[in-house]
């Protein structure tokens, strides 16, 4: 019988840019694609925006932070965005 793989649980605090520029608009429908999948999978527990459109939570199930960080890579707003994590 093979082993459950335990993960540990991230808060991941994203600054989205000040200003959006067609450029990262161009982007949401793909985020928002991709946080829909990883919601169905449990990677993603929950994904909250602030009303005010300037920051996002996200809440990750992964092994370690680099797992994490792996996942993050994959957002098409990344190189856009300012990341913090957070282990719960």
């Amino acid at each position: 019988m093979a082993s459950l793989e335990t993960l540990d649980t991230f808060q991941v605090h994203i600054k989205l840019p000040e200003i959006f520029t067609k450029r990262f608009v161009s982007f949401i429908p793909q985020q928002r694609q991709l946080v829909t999948e990883l919601l169905e999978k449990r990677v993603i527990l929950n994904y909250a925006l602030s009303m005010d459109r300037s920051n996002l939570w996200v809440t990750i199930q992964a092994k370690n932070q680099l797992a994490v960080m792996d996942i993050l890579a994959t957002f098409p707003i990344i190189n856009d965005v300012k990341v913090e994590i957070f282990e719960l």
